[in-house]
């Protein structure tokens, strides 16, 4: 990549050189533009090459597995999970029609559908969209089924929860959420952020930079002038407070600290106390963004 995906601007450099700790021990490296200060991995592998980095009984997002501590807490916060981000979407638009993009092994969107929602689902990995198709009994499509047909005006909400970061072709799937959501639709999306204390403190050994599944690294700003490109507007930026225990826990093993959980716990509490009162501090936020009206 030889222009940041924000600004366009060519002056990009090393940031960080990063580990993954997940899969491949290899190094990744982060470089920054230096105009915006958006964030990339300079050297991820080409679309074709990285379903390899996913390949992993860790990678818990695409697992069920619920061994050891950190496991255990990710499955128990995601039920908790589940009814705050329903009573968000509640909160903000009464719309019933929604699509979850990156969904998964579909645990949200079978939740929201027993909740009334009229619901359908993106995902790429083949093995978990198998398993919402069959244990929920999901409409689950790949990626390239999804974009290849056109939702003009379709859906009241698309969720993203941690996918952006992940999604190589990023503009042309914001333009096809744009045209697929209704007028004054919304659309929700959950992204790591690099202005968090625990960024700043853990710096390359930070879990949300996961590289090389992470290609893109946003803060609120380098987000908002992204999602400006595309006519949406973001009107509220919300904190993930658990986010930060899993990414501090995450990054005080990866820095080789002793009681790293004990230690995670710590941080993390420390970096949900310097979002407080600035969500936009917080160590992973939701982005809620939407879709204008018709012109008059």
């Amino acid at each position: 990549m030889k222009k940041c995906l924000v600004c366009n601007s060519p002056d990009t450099s090393m940031f960080l050189e990063c580990t993954d700790h997940f899969v491949s021990g290899e190094k990744f490296i982060v470089n920054r533009c230096k105009t915006c200060g958006f964030r990339f991995t300079a050297n991820a592998p080409d679309e074709m090459s990285i379903a390899g980095y996913y390949h992993s009984e860790n990678y818990i997002s695409h697992s069920n597995t619920q061994k050891g501590i950190v496991n255990s807490l990710y499955h128990q916060v995601r039920k908790f999970m589940l009814g705050q981000k329903c009573k968000m979407i509640k909160h903000f638009t009464p719309g019933k029609k929604i699509l979850d993009i990156g969904c998964g092994t579909g645990h949200f969107l079978n939740y929201m559908q027993h909740k009334g929602f009229q619901v359908s689902g993106v995902e790429i990995e083949p093995s978990a969209r198998k398993f919402a198709m069959e244990n929920f009994n999901l409409a689950v499509r790949s990626p390239r089924e999804t974009l290849n047909e056109k939702h003009t005006g379709e859906f009241d909400v698309v969720t993203l929860w941690h996918v952006l970061e992940h999604i190589y072709d990023i503009k042309g799937y914001l333009e096809w959420i744009f045209d697929s959501l209704k007028p004054n639709g919304f659309l929700f999306v959950a992204l790591p952020n690099f202005d968090s204390y625990d960024a700043q403190k853990y710096a390359k050994y930070w879990a949300a930079y996961d590289v090389p599944r992470h290609l893109w690294h946003f803060n609120p700003l380098t987000f908002e002038k992204l999602i400006n490109q595309y006519e949406f507007q973001t009107i509220r930026v919300k904190p993930l407070v658990f986010d930060a225990y899993y990414n501090c826990m995450m990054s005080a093993r990866y820095a080789g600290k002793k009681l790293s959980f004990l230690q995670g716990l710590f941080t993390g509490q420390i970096s949900n106390f310097h979002s407080l009162f600035n969500p936009e501090k917080s160590s992973s936020v939701v982005y809620v963004v939407k879709k204008p009206g018709p012109k008059q």
